[in-house]
């Protein structure tokens, strides 16, 4: 009995060593993909909704005042646009500001031109003033025309000249004067000279520019001569209207 049941135990230990061996098999319970997925999205959901608050009360978990920035940023914007007015309002008043200055700079510079000139012209009235007052008590006043204070000056203009003096009528003065002033100036360039008329011949015998007078009269003027050329001297001749004859004459050096 125990010899045969020490066989079975044999024969069995042979069989299954020679025999098909299975492995051991795990059965899972198999979900359909809409399952699946469906899982996930809510997963996600989830995760996302956990992050959207943890950002929205941010400001409650580290101690961020949200309403009191949102304050804050719409008070920095108001300031900013109030400054951005104000610089505009002070720019504009700095170029009017600026704008004054030019125009008053500009008028002090023409009110001291001015004032020059009124002191030069001044300054020759009082000198023609003097020179008549000396013939007139003298009693000495020369016979007919004659020129008197004759002054040349470079004016403030390139190669431009002022000349000015004083006519006087002597001996029997039955009617006023009448003529015209013509300056002849002798100028030089290079090593020539050459005479020029101011008025030239042809003007001098057009209309405007008569003096009439019966006792004085102060002629002034300016004249221009070619650029590069340099004046000599000058000729100052009073023509008698209406034969345009030399009355009288005077020349001076430069």
């Amino acid at each position: 009995m125990l010899s045969e049941m020490k066989l079975r135990g044999a024969w069995r230990k042979i069989r299954s060593k020679i025999g098909i061996r299975s492995e051991k098999v795990a059965i899972k319970r198999h979900s359909p993909w809409y399952v699946k997925f469906g899982g996930y999205g809510l997963m996600m959901g989830v995760a996302a909704a956990v992050a959207w608050y943890l950002v929205d009360n941010s400001y409650k978990i580290t101690g961020f005042n949200r309403e009191e920035a949102t304050a804050q940023i719409a008070k920095l914007t108001g300031d900013n646009a109030r400054l951005q007015r104000e610089f505009e309002l002070n720019r504009t008043l700095l170029n009017e500001r600026e704008g004054q200055l030019k125009i008053e700079r500009s008028a002090q510079v023409e009110l001291a031109k001015n004032v020059g000139q009124v002191q030069e012209e001044n300054a020759g009235l009082k000198e023609d003033l003097a020179f008549l007052r000396n013939i007139m008590s003298s009693g000495n006043v020369p016979e007919g025309l004659s020129i008197a204070n004759l002054k040349i000056e470079a004016d403030a203009l390139p190669n431009e000249f002022r000349y000015r003096m004083l006519l006087t009528q002597g001996g029997q003065r039955k009617q006023d004067f009448k003529g015209k002033v013509q300056i002849v100036a002798r100028i030089q360039t290079g090593t020539q000279q050459t005479a020029v008329s101011f008025p030239s011949d042809a003007e001098v015998r057009g209309q405007g520019g008569e003096i009439e007078f019966r006792y004085y009269q102060k002629v002034d003027g300016r004249f221009r001569i070619p650029q590069g050329a340099q004046l000599k001297s000058i000729q100052v001749r009073v023509l008698a209207l209406p034969g345009y004859e030399v009355r009288s004459q005077k020349s001076a050096n430069l």
